[in-house]
């Protein structure tokens, strides 16, 4: 044809997300939290619409992403942060203190999910949080992770360079964490089984890119 159009690959979702975010004032395909309501609702103590509610200087550990960052600095010159934090309830003032920011900045620059402790301060109909702790809900997640399930498609013999392979990628990320597998029995029932202490795995996110790139699927679940 005469025209030639370059082919534009579909925006990655963080990215569609964000430019809806900047376009519209608000999401159409789903919250970036959406992917961990399971996390939210294990690891934090309260949403940000109930925050009002609690009482004043109670402990909570509130899950969202941060909308807006405005960077201060104190008297003495040190750089602290106050952010807007949003879940899929409302957002929220979290107050971040030099000490903690030096610690976090950089997740806070990120658009990842985190998981805010600290202490809720409230008023008359307002509520922010002042911040002791900053975390990414993934590595939230991570660190909670009591076992792993691999599930080995449709196979009654996987094949041994398979589970050899599979053996050597495990033998790389010695950690606490259990090892499940779930396969197919001869009777097309689904059976797991539990891996030999000696092959617990550490759950983090190179490994379970190897797993991936050897199963060619996402072939692992978390058990929290």
């Amino acid at each position: 044809g005469l025209l030639e159009l370059p082919e534009i690959e579909e925006w990655d979702e963080k990215q569609k997300l964000k430019r809806e975010k900047e376009a519209l004032g608000f999401y159409i395909t789903g919250h970036p939290l959406s992917d961990f309501r399971d996390e939210v609702e294990k690891f934090s103590t309260c949403l940000i619409q109930d925050l009002p509610t609690q009482k004043d200087k109670s402990p909570v550990k509130v899950a969202g992403i941060v909308e807006s960052i405005k960077i201060k600095r104190t008297k003495k010159g040190d750089k602290m942060a106050s952010i807007q934090l949003e879940d899929l309830t409302g957002s929220t003032e979290v107050v971040v203190f030099p000490k903690l920011f030096a610690d976090v900045s950089l997740l806070l620059k990120g658009e990842g999910a985190l998981l805010v402790s600290g202490a809720a301060e409230v008023g008359d109909n307002t509520a922010k949080i002042i911040a002791n702790e900053i975390e990414s809900l993934e590595s939230v997640k991570l660190k909670n992770v009591k076992a792993v399930r691999l599930t080995l498609q449709q196979r009654k013999d996987p094949p041994k360079d398979l589970l050899e392979d599979l053996r050597n990628i495990v033998f790389n990320y010695p950690g606490d964490c259990r090892l499940f597998f779930t396969m197919e029995s001869s009777e097309k029932k689904l059976v797991t089984i539990s891996a030999h202490h000696r092959f617990n795995v550490s759950p983090c996110g190179a490994f379970f890119q190897e797993v991936e790139g050897l199963l060619g699927y996402k072939g692992y679940e978390l058990v929290l």
